[in-house]
């Protein structure tokens, strides 16, 4: 199975499999100063789940203008949308808002590709101000 990001009906399957995932879920917390004692940890309780993606958009025999049309616009259309990624394991598979944070253009001699940089961040809801 392969990665995929979904909105409305618009469906971007990864030709490849991300090069590089981070899952970062942290924690908020504070820390109250007690005189002549340590501080004590204040544990407000999860920050946002963050994923970060990056990795190349590359199909053999494919020009830049079929990476565009498939991979690289369709993408950025979603950006600051509610989403829902598909991953070969259940673990990242959810809904997720969607940051496209690049999109570089590289040409390497024949070969024609994209590399990206994604983040996605997931929390108890989402409350979206601006656009549809």
């Amino acid at each position: 199975m392969s990665w995929s990001i979904t909105y409305n009906s618009t469906v971007v399957t990864f030709p490849l499999n991300p090069q590089y995932v981070e899952d970062a879920n942290d924690v908020n917390k504070s820390h109250v100063q007690v005189e002549g004692q340590q501080s004590v940890v204040v544990s407000e309780g999860l920050d946002v789940r963050v994923l970060t993606l990056k990795g190349f958009f590359w199909v053999p025999s494919q020009n830049k203008a079929y990476l565009d049309t498939n991979f690289c616009l369709p993408l950025q259309g979603m950006n600051g949308k509610i989403v829902t990624l598909a991953s070969p394991t259940s673990r990242y598979n959810g809904t997720w808002l969607l940051i496209v944070k690049s999109v570089v253009e590289k040409a390497e001699g024949q070969l024609q590709r994209y590399t990206y940089t994604l983040t996605l961040e997931q929390g108890a809801s989402f409350v979206i101000l601006s656009g549809s």
